[in-house]
């Protein structure tokens, strides 16, 4: 029972954490002081997309985007980014992710296929845009292992499928507390559209710190199609920033734009120093396998809005991430948004 009851509490204090800000705030009766809610956004990830069930199996994300009228506080600031005429954001979420080796009916350890892990974690960005760049600075911060509810949260779906209930979850990571900090920075290129078909190119860089991962990445993604948001673009939960962060205030849903439908393709790399879900535990004896240091992935996909109801469709294709994995990964993504 206690297993059971250790995997809400997390959520319940995402929940108390968002409502507290407004219960804060809405007694001054000054407009002007209140975070604003812009967007919530709820990512379902899975590999089931391409009939697999390992490697990066599952994953979730419930995020709210608030824009900041007013920034009073230093905190509310990226350090030592300071531009003209930007435009203020701050994203509160909550995430859980599981990782599986292939075989998930043996109960036995599998030397050289990944670790099972769960990553359970809230998330707290900031964010300020321009027209034409966002920087976003990112805090992670949850738990790694039994109490992360993978578990639990695995063993109960696939019952209720009636798919191949996982044995081997014995194995796992132990449980460690994770953090890692994460800066991006994106640029927003917006050339000429051609025959009424729109355009945008966001390159990006990013680095993240912290004992579940060790990395540097650069990549871009690119957009084609009629009335695009006005946004730095969708992607998976593994990129960091957030989902649709606009380039300013009330941008989202222009009244003369009632719909927006574009075509996506992403591509990146990434240097990799640390990744837990690889090199096992920190500070505790674990099983590891040998990862790759340099790895890449490409993403596909759509992007459809209609007033204020968005989706965002993703197939993603990883390289192989450590030496004994069989072939590329791939998984799908699907993101439902909320714009106000």
């Amino acid at each position: 029972m206690m297993k059971i009851l250790k995997f809400p509490l997390i959520l319940i204090l995402y929940f108390v954490t968002n409502i507290a800000i407004f219960a804060k705030e809405v007694p001054s009766i000054d407009i002007q002081k209140l975070w604003r809610l812009e967007r919530t956004n709820f990512y379902f990830e899975n590999d089931a997309f391409f009939n697999t069930d390992n490697q990066y199996s599952f994953g979730f994300k419930l995020s709210n985007v608030y824009f900041v009228p007013k920034v009073e506080y230093q905190w509310l600031k990226i350090p030592f980014i300071h531009k003209s005429k930007e435009a203020h954001f701050v994203s509160m979420g909550i995430s859980q992710q599981m990782y599986t080796p292939k075989d998930i009916e043996s109960s036995k350890l599998i030397v050289d296929d990944r670790p099972y892990a769960g990553w359970l974690y809230l998330e707290f960005g900031l964010y300020q845009s321009t027209k034409a760049q966002l920087d976003s600075l990112t805090l992670q911060f949850g738990i790694i292992g039994e109490n992360s509810g993978a578990e639990f949260v695995q063993r109960k779906v696939h019952e209720l499928i009636g798919s191949q209930v996982p044995n081997g979850w014995n194995n796992q990571l132990n449980n460690e507390l994770g953090v890692n900090l994460i800066y991006q920075h994106k640029w927003r290129f917006v050339p000429e559209p051609v025959f009424t078909i729109e355009s945008n190119i966001v390159p990006f860089v990013e680095a993240t710190l912290g004992n579940v991962k060790t990395q540097v990445s650069t990549g871009a993604l690119m957009r084609f199609g009629l009335n695009p948001i006005e946004d730095f673009g969708s992607s998976s939960i593994d990129v960091g920033g957030e989902n649709g962060i606009p380039i300013r205030t009330n941008c989202l849903c222009p009244q003369y734009k009632p719909w927006s439908f574009t075509l996506n393709f992403a591509f990146a790399a990434k240097a990799v120093a640390h990744n837990i879900f690889l090199d096992g535990n920190s500070f505790s004896e674990s099983h590891s396998v040998e990862k790759e240091n340099f790895i890449a992935y490409v993403s596909y996909g759509f992007s459809a809005r209609y007033e204020h109801f968005a989706i965002d469709y993703v197939l993603t294709s990883y390289s192989r991430q450590y030496k004994t994995e069989e072939k590329n990964h791939e998984y799908g993504s699907i993101l439902f948004s909320y714009l106000y």
